[in-house]
């Protein structure tokens, strides 16, 4: 299961100051690069994907393109992820598809679904990827099966500890916790009444998504699984990590509606000041900040969160990441042009312009880009987490169900409906069958 919100949200409004001038879009043009004219392709994906490549303050990231390749690109959008990848699957099992270009995000780039996508080291090694190494090693490692490439990551959301730095200031609160045991410490101090009766809960977040419980697991050690598909939920540090959770649901820190709030309740109560902590990708950074939704414009800040005091300095910490690739059918017929397409994309000057209007960049090295510095004033900090961030899950193709399963038990450990090691023992022993 993916997240609703981090493939789609990442915000149109990440205002960049410096728009890509001519100069730069002309080193998006691929040089060598010929193709017939009026050639036109099909691209599918989220109406996001394509406002960010083709609309905002920086411009049209294939305009150069177009006029390079002599071609056109018409897309096809929706505005749901589950209906995006009900076409996209069902159009690669056809005899033939008329999408060229398809957008696939994490979830579903699973082993099963893979195989239906053109595996791209031919079409690199006849027109390179530029720079592929500036690419989040996260992001590309989950994109390989048998050793081929199939994806090209272009779009992503980093998880972080996201807190209004102004209910710190009403607590009292001068030192931002160093240590996950401080970090738990923290969300206590910050659950408590308002004189007016306002309930403020020192931490938040939506209670369906693996990557939420993992952001907070992952300080002690703590996963579901490893990489490689090993179980380890029922381990100490996972069952550790849920049940530090389930002291603070007793204790209040956590809403009483823990397992059912949703991402647009988080958004209001941390808007209206009555959450003073939550856990979501960077940009709803920009949301949370916008004046106009609140009395605490500006004062949110992002933090990652701090490892336990007896792993600090010995093990990195790995946020949890969600992303989209760009993928070709292999029942496409243009594949050398929509590898193109993908290339000027991907490319760095690509990735910047698409950047600037608002998508999250997969290229570790735009983070240093001026214009999106001053557009961004987290940019340094989702750099460094996206460079060694990872995802919930590791693919396989029974990955969506196994997801719930551990969604079902962390639920059950959280809410005192049985202990955290018995929810995680049970998690393991569903999930085992799953991986065939």
């Amino acid at each position: 299961m993916s997240k609703q919100l981090p493939p789609i949200s990442l915000p149109l409004s990440r205002r960049g100051l410096g728009l890509l001038a001519a100069g730069a879009a002309s080193s998006l043009a691929l040089g060598g690069s010929v193709f017939a004219q009026g050639k036109a392709l099909t691209a599918l994906g989220h109406r996001v994907h394509q406002t960010s490549a083709t609309t905002g303050p920086a411009g049209d990231a294939t305009e150069a393109w177009r006029k390079q390749a002599g071609a056109s690109v018409n897309w096809v959008t929706f505005g749901d992820n589950n209906a995006i990848h009900e076409r996209l699957l069902r159009e690669v099992t056809l005899g033939e598809t008329s999408i060229d270009v398809g957008y696939l995000l994490n979830g579903r780039a699973v082993p099963r679904n893979l195989r239906l996508f053109e595996p791209l080291d031919a079409l690199m090694k006849d027109a390179p990827l530029e720079a592929p190494d500036d690419f989040a090693p996260g992001l590309i490692a989950p994109l390989k099966l048998d050793g081929a490439l199939h994806g090209i990551p272009v779009r992503h959301a980093t998880n972080a500890l996201i807190y209004n730095e102004a209910i710190l200031e009403e607590r009292g609160v001068t030192k931002l916790p160093a240590t996950f045991e401080e970090l738990v410490e923290l969300a206590r101090k910050l659950t408590f009444k308002r004189d007016d009766g306002t309930q403020v809960q020192g931490l938040a977040f939506t209670a369906v998504f693996a990557s939420n419980f993992l952001t907070l697991a992952r300080c002690l050690g703590g996963d579901y699984m490893t990489p490689d598909g090993k179980l380890v939920a029922a381990e100490a540090p996972m069952v550790k990590a849920l049940s530090t959770l389930a002291d603070l649901y007793k204790a209040g820190v956590l809403p009483r509606n823990f397992a059912t709030v949703n991402n647009e309740e988080i958004t209001t109560w941390m808007q209206q000041g009555r959450a003073a902590m939550t856990i979501n990708p960077f940009a709803r950074l920009v949301t949370y900040n916008d004046p106009q939704k609140g009395k605490y414009g500006g004062r949110f800040k992002s933090l990652l969160p701090p490892m336990s005091a007896d792993l600090a300095g010995k093990v990195a910490y790995a946020p949890t990441v969600e992303f989209w690739s760009l993928v070709i059918p292999k029942n496409a017929k243009q594949k050398p042009l929509s590898w193109d397409l993908i290339r000027a994309l991907s490319s760095k000057a690509g990735t910047r312009t698409m950047a600037l209007n608002g998508n999250g960049p997969t290229r570790i090295s735009t983070y240093a880009d001026p214009a999106l510095m001053a557009a961004m004033p987290y940019a340094a900090d989702e750099a460094a987490a996206l460079k060694a961030s990872r995802i919930h899950l590791p693919a396989f193709d029974e990955q969506a169900r196994a997801h719930d399963i551990f969604i079902e038990e962390t639920q059950a450990a959280i809410l005192g409906i049985k202990p955290a090691q018995a929810a995680m023992d049970d998690a393991v022993k569903r999930v085992r069958p799953l991986l065939g």
